[in-house]
């Protein structure tokens, strides 16, 4: 180990949440730990968004000054505008950093074409190098597709995140495995994250297959963090701690000896709240104010949980004059005094 950084919560001087869009509703998978909408709260099935809507409001969220956008759902790589709309993202709304979030091999065929419409970041999920335990957790047998999707991401020349969700006593023994076969193919980064055990208790429920077939709960997948990545530092020549954004995690970052670094998204860490969540039944809760997300329908969504606080910009966007654009500056606001509350085992009340 040769240096370890850290950045203060509390120095950011930009505390805005990263965007992120939902650009359909559904990924053809059930992971088991995840939701039917995906990241958005409860959302019809074979939504998707109108690549002109989303336009409209990413002309409103790059007036705010940011210049970043995940691209997520659903699955992206369903989403047959994709291409087109990442060139508009880049072209027209002037996105500097655009990320698109896939666990789809069709993420591989079109890897070529959206690096030459300006991805900057591909983000692919694999969970588990055994083919019969991917089948199990996210009920689609498609295991060397989705490696396979990963090496063509890699050819592109742009950087690749490998998303690894680390799950008690079923993928947490293989995570050096995964590491070192990334390392391999000659993936950029890959990112650990622990289980949002309290997914099941927002708007919409999760996926039971897996925890079904195991007998597990949600919670009981849970696995911290530290173990794993005590392992991994050993094998690290540098380490600091960054943050995701203004209103992003803390997180660790390992920097093996071959250069791909290891994120490792904690929850114990802690995390960001605001006025949004004043006397929210789950607070404190895993994700807390990260990200402000376009759902699939033109709902801004603050958090991963709660669905009563979204705000409907379907009907703003039809108003005529600036009332998408002022919806979006008033969602904004409700960052405005975010602080930031280390990880607390027991709920309490928002002061």
């Amino acid at each position: 180990m040769t240096s370890t950084k850290t950045a203060n919560p509390g120095e950011s001087t930009m505390l805005v949440p990263q965007w992120r869009v939902t650009v359909n509703s559904r990924c053809q998978r059930a992971c088991g730990y995840c939701r039917p909408s995906g990241e958005a709260v409860s959302t019809p099935k074979d939504v998707a968004l109108n690549p002109d809507d989303l336009l409209r409001v990413a002309h409103a969220v790059r007036a705010r000054g940011l210049t970043s956008v995940k691209l997520t759902g659903g699955d992206p790589a369903l989403y047959e505008p994709l291409v087109e709309t990442v060139r508009r993202l880049r072209d027209e709304a002037g996105f500097t950093e655009i990320e698109v979030i896939s666990r789809h091999p069709r993420i591989g065929e079109l890897a070529e074409d959206l690096a030459k419409s300006g991805v900057t970041l591909f983000n692919v999920s694999l969970d588990t190098l055994d083919p019969v335990l991917h089948h199990e957790i996210c009920n689609v047998d498609d295991h060397g597709q989705v490696v396979d999707a990963i090496k063509r991401c890699v050819a592109t020349g742009i950087p690749v995140k490998v998303n690894v969700v680390v799950l008690a006593g079923i993928n947490d023994c293989e995570v050096n495995d995964l590491v070192q076969m990334c390392e391999d193919i000659r993936v950029d980064s890959v990112k650990l994250l622990d289980v949002i055990k309290d997914l099941d208790q927002g708007a919409e429920s999760y996926s039971r297959r897996l925890l079904t077939k195991r007998g597990m709960t949600l919670p009981e997948t849970y696995v911290p963090l530290g173990e794993i990545t005590e392992v991994l530092r050993s094998r690290a020549v540098h380490e600091e701690t960054v943050q995701q954004g203004g209103l992003g995690y803390p997180m660790t970052v390992l920097t093996l000896t071959s250069g791909m670094r290891v994120v490792v998204k904690d929850s114990t860490a802690g995390a960001w709240y605001g006025s949004v969540c004043r006397g929210c039944p789950f607070f404190p809760c895993h994700d807390a104010l990260m990200a402000l997300r376009l759902t699939a329908d033109m709902r801004l969504q603050f958090c991963l949980l709660r669905e009563d606080n979204t705000v409907d910009l379907a009907a703003a966007g039809a108003e005529s004059g600036t009332a998408l654009e002022h919806a979006v500056e008033a969602a904004f606001e409700m960052y405005a005094d975010a602080y930031f509350r280390s990880s607390a085992p027991q709920p309490e009340a928002v002061r």
